[in-house]
């Protein structure tokens, strides 16, 4: 796999220097760094790391993704990168599980969807108990879930990357619907045949962003008065970027998203193997990517905890060689996902 450059600016007053660390606890550290944080994960059940969320205390929440797991895996560790607690997660109605997005509630608990075999109705949103173990099957019928996000109501929104289409699921599993079905959230790239991917609301819970991976695309849907979608849109189009700035890769495999308090949204483009800032007009602000050992591998999901921003390295083109997590150190904290 071909490694780039360690940084990529489009605004030059958001060059920062970037520096290789030891693997350990997030801390003080330059602006702009990555480094791995916690043990490489190739030999263990956290292998391939997907979905990552993080609990008020500062405990990490890694997926474990693979297309042959009999039983999936949460592995958590500790904020100083220590692996503490692995909750087994079983099948469901496919023979096969496979863990992506996460997300983390004060109240409720861990979500994770379960891609199981990318089958109808086979793909499962579940709620975890971090402390008993415990798993709940609160809505099921999906034929790719991939990411989760959560509004002011506590409703959650799933993506599903191959029908094109977000499901609104009530907070205790009653209900679930089909909140927005687009071809926008398709996608006919062969190469990458994944479609509606990362979410993230604004702060202000105006627009649900949404990473097309195969098109390499950020969309955004408002969100009128009643709670339904309004018009989906383009927001931010890589082929477009590469033009306009004489660049290559933008957006290129958009997959995670999580916007900083300044309402700057990142961007995982585990394609390019970057961390990609666009402003909140959309344009391309900063590009950032680890050195040497610390180097990012297809990184797929992102969570803040106040300026630091943990990465779930899928290592997905080398068969999980160099599945980790790492650390970046925003020049701003993230916005919080408690809707709240």
């Amino acid at each position: 796999m071909n490694r780039r450059p360690t940084l990529r600016s489009s605004m030059p007053a958001l060059v920062l220097a970037l520096a290789a660390y030891s693997v350990g606890a997030s801390g003080d550290q330059p602006v702009g760094t990555i480094r791995n944080f916690g043990p490489n994960l190739q030999q263990t059940v956290c292998r391939q790391p997907e979905g990552i969320a993080v609990d008020p205390r500062g405990n990490l929440y890694a997926s474990s993704n693979s297309d042959t797991a009999t039983i999936g895996h949460v592995c958590v560790f500790n904020r100083h990168g220590t692996l503490v607690d692995i909750i087994e997660v079983p099948t469901g109605t496919s023979p096969v599980i496979g863990l992506l997005g996460e997300l983390f509630d004060e109240d409720d608990g861990l979500y994770v969807v379960d891609q199981a075999d990318n089958v109808a109705p086979n793909g499962r949103l579940l709620k975890i108990n971090p402390r008993t173990h415990a798993v709940t099957l609160l809505a099921a019928g999906f034929s790719f879930p991939n990411a989760i996000a959560q509004d002011r109501h506590r409703n959650l929104y799933v993506s599903d990357s191959l029908t094109g289409q977000i499901a609104r699921v009530a907070p205790d599993g009653s209900s679930k619907t089909v909140w927005i079905d687009s071809p926008l959230l398709r996608t006919n790239n062969p190469d990458q045949p994944v479609g509606a991917n990362g979410l993230a609301f604004d702060r202000e819970h105006r627009f649900l962003y949404v990473a097309n991976t195969g098109d390499h695309r950020i969309l955004r849907i408002p969100v009128l008065r009643d709670g339904s979608s309004g018009a989906i849109e383009i927001f931010a189009d890589g082929a477009t970027i590469n033009g306009q700035l004489g660049i290559t890769q933008a957006l290129f495999g958009a997959d995670g998203i999580q916007f900083d308090v300044r309402g700057n949204l990142y961007v995982l483009a585990n394609q390019a193997e970057e961390i990609q800032v666009l402003s909140p007009d959309g344009r391309l602000i900063a590009r950032y990517a680890g050195s040497g050992a610390n180097v990012l591998d297809f990184p797929a999901s992102l969570v803040f905890k106040g300026d630091d921003l943990y990465i779930a390295n899928m290592s997905a083109q080398d068969g999980g060689i160099n599945s980790k997590l790492s650390v970046f150190e925003a020049p701003y904290p993230g916005l919080p996902l408690d809707p709240r």
